[in-house]
């Protein structure tokens, strides 16, 4: 799940902005693999490793991109956990089902559906955050 927002007209450092991001996430408990500034781009790789995130299939991976000036500029936040957590939560209901004698197939199903409606609003509920601190920095700067 990518989105991409057009920012225009708001004259904001957008170092501020990944700055602030950037320790959002981590207060998150994200690991950030990797973070790269030049003067136009930043792009920052985070995620979380835990064996609870593997099992239950919570929000693993984002990718958080800002690229251009301050007065246009563009912002890509990525987030990624069912992807890859559809074979991990169906083969953990397969075998926690199976021990249990249950529908294997159909709990694991369940928790690749779960961890994708938690990636969805997790995304969802972050752009928000996002555009609050766009307006936060806006209204600071002016």
């Amino acid at each position: 799940m990518t989105k991409i927002q057009i920012v225009k007209n708001k004259k904001i450092k957008i170092n501020t902005l990944y700055n602030r991001i950037k320790n959002r996430l981590v207060e998150d408990n994200f690991h950030v693999t990797s973070d790269v500034q030049t003067d136009y781009v930043y792009h920052l790789r985070a995620e979380k490793t835990g064996v609870t995130e593997i099992i239950i299939g919570a929000v693993k991976d984002i990718e958080l991109i800002i690229a251009g000036e301050q007065d246009s500029f563009a912002v890509v936040f990525s987030v990624a956990a069912w992807g890859k957590n559809l074979v991990t939560s169906s083969s953990t209901g397969y075998i926690v089902t199976s021990l249990l004698s249950g529908p294997a197939v159909f709990y694991g199903g369940m928790a690749a559906t779960s961890s994708f409606v938690r990636a969805v609003a997790y995304e969802q509920d972050f752009w928000i955050i996002i555009n609050k601190e766009i307006e936060k920095i806006a209204r600071s700067e002016k």
